[in-house]
């Protein structure tokens, strides 16, 4: 039994990790048709991976439903929303326009999605804002930095901040367009990629931990 529930799992999970990491740097036909293959097991296996996804929020909405737990009413929109959307999928073939005209899929993600969206987004703007004043709160000199290149932005966004920068500002010959053309080209790409590096380097340590079985946590509990 153990060897059924962990060592063989271990096992495909290292050949397949090898395989797969070492036909990156094989040049090689055999190679390509092997990163081919695994592309296309990737997609069943997400297909399958969203269909148990689906399964498992209708059940625990389902289960929500039935025991009449706090805001079990917003659990009927899943259901709702879920038929608003693939019914006229289904009827219009996954289509948004026939011709000139517009499907009844079309007009429900121009009229009924997109507004959502933007509702969404609207509500959104709120806890960027209390989330922004949290961070913005000066006590060093990097939150100093920081908030003065987001004052900057956010000042040139708007036409009452460029009027503001040419009466104030003006005088020194730049723009606040161009301000912030060079804070977003010079210092925020310079920290996109360090970030970015951070994520790579994180995920190459996950996936070769994952690989040499150090990390087990797919594996479930038990």
């Amino acid at each position: 039994m153990i060897l059924i529930k962990k060592h063989i799992p271990l096992f495909i999970c290292f050949l397949v990790g090898v395989l797969t990491l070492g036909s990156y740097y094989v040049p090689n036909v055999h190679s390509e048709n092997y990163l081919e293959m695994m592309n296309k097991w990737e997609n069943i296996v997400a297909g399958f991976a969203f269909l148990l996804g689906l399964m498992s929020l209708f059940t625990s909405h389902f289960h929500k439903i039935s025991r009449r737990a706090p805001g079990w009413g917003y659990s009927l929109f899943v259901y709702a929303g879920f038929l608003l959307v693939v019914v006229p999928a289904v009827v219009s073939n996954g289509q948004p326009m026939a011709g000139p005209a517009m499907t009844s899929l079309g007009w429900i993600y121009r009229f009924v999605f997109t507004s959502l969206s933007g509702t969404m987004f609207a509500v959104l703007a709120f806890y960027i804002v209390s989330t922004a004043y949290r961070a913005f709160r000066i006590k060093s000199p990097q939150a100093f930095v920081l908030f003065a290149a987001a004052f900057i932005v956010i000042l040139g966004r708007v036409p009452l901040g460029q009027m503001m920068w040419d009466g104030l500002l003006g005088w020194t010959g730049y723009q606040v367009t161009d301000v912030i053309e060079w804070l977003m080209s010079v210092p925020v790409v310079a920290g996109r990629r360090g970030i970015m590096i951070g994520i790579a380097i994180g995920g190459i340590v996950t996936a070769l931990k994952i690989i040499f079985g150090i990390e087990r946590q797919y594996m479930g509990k038990d």
